[in-house]
């Protein structure tokens, strides 16, 4: 055999070789991310901690960064505690690079998702891309940091969401508002969907200037003064801001009475809504009198 063939099939062997352990390397890592994703679905933190390293990091398309603990206990809460639901996730695009004992993944992905304890509020479609940074650490592929970035989400969609929500928001007035005693609302539910409805720092503020915060307004309820016969929506706008903000307004004609003396009021509101854990709440309502 002459020298220069020697050295060609040396070459080839060390390619051959080179090339089979990447493929190893890339089998590994798409084994360990088809795990991870089915860890996600089930909320399996115990996985989890196994794959993502002390050092690991959480970049949200929010520009929010967490650490390790901090992710931890999100998905311990989600596990024990489940506020949403995933219908569906799609990966897509999946691009992966291995240099050594580092490896760089970026995916398209694709999820659907629904409140968990909410049958009125369609379910999401969010779209983004994730970058995922893997590092071989005493012989094991791990996850050290993951950074998404989030698509603009369909305007349209979020208009029907909200239009809807603001429709059942109404809805749920209209029985929290109906005369029945304040444990028969606690009994059927209606008390606790207010509850999840109103974000932690709802405010409301009244034709007459008076603010009320989420406790201040859950409490009125036990007085039960006002009863409304009809609540009629005459008009209803919205306008999407951003991927997690919705302003809704519109007019509304009330007919009832409080505390025995009858009423026909017609209101404008300013309905203020923020996407939190996949679901709609509200932050801010404001109601005025039209003469």
């Amino acid at each position: 055999m002459t020298r220069l063939l020697k050295i060609t099939i040396l070459a080839l062997a060390i390619a051959l070789s080179a090339h089979a352990h990447n493929d190893n390397g890339e089998r590994e890592i798409k084994s360990l991310l088809a795990e991870y994703e089915q860890a996600i679905l089930k909320r399996d933190v115990a996985f989890m901690e196994r794959v993502l390293t002390d050092d690991y990091t959480y970049s949200a398309a929010n520009g929010t960064k967490e650490n390790l603990t901090q992710v931890l206990s999100y998905w311990k809460q989600e596990r024990d505690k489940p506020t949403y639901k995933i219908i569906s996730y799609k990966r897509d695009d999946v691009s992966m690079r291995v240099m050594g004992n580092t490896a760089v993944v970026t995916e398209a992905w694709t999820y659907q998702t629904t409140p968990v304890d909410s049958t009125s509020q369609e379910p999401r479609i969010d779209k983004g891309i994730s970058t995922i940074v893997l590092n071989k650490r005493n012989g094991r592929w791990t996850i050290v940091a993951e950074h998404e970035s989030e698509q603009p989400r369909d305007r349209k969609m979020a208009e029907q969401q909200i239009l809807k929500a603001g429709r059942d928001y109404n809805e749920l007035m209209k029985r929290l508002k109906s005369g029945r005693d304040y444990a028969d609302l606690v009994k059927q539910g209606e008390i606790k969907a207010l509850e999840r409805l109103l974000a932690d720092e709802y405010t409301y503020t009244s034709r007459d200037g008076e603010i009320f915060t989420k406790a201040e307004d859950l409490e009125s309820y036990k007085a039960n003064k006002i009863k409304i016969e009809s609540a009629e929506i005459l008009e209803q706008k919205v306008r999407v801001v951003g991927n997690a903000a919705a302003v809704e307004t519109g007019l509304i004609r009330y007919v009832g009475t409080n505390d025995g003396n009858p009423f026909d009021m017609t209101k404008r509101y300013t309905t203020t809504w923020v996407l939190r854990a996949y679901r709609w709440q509200i932050v801010a309502d404001h109601t005025s009198a039209v003469k």
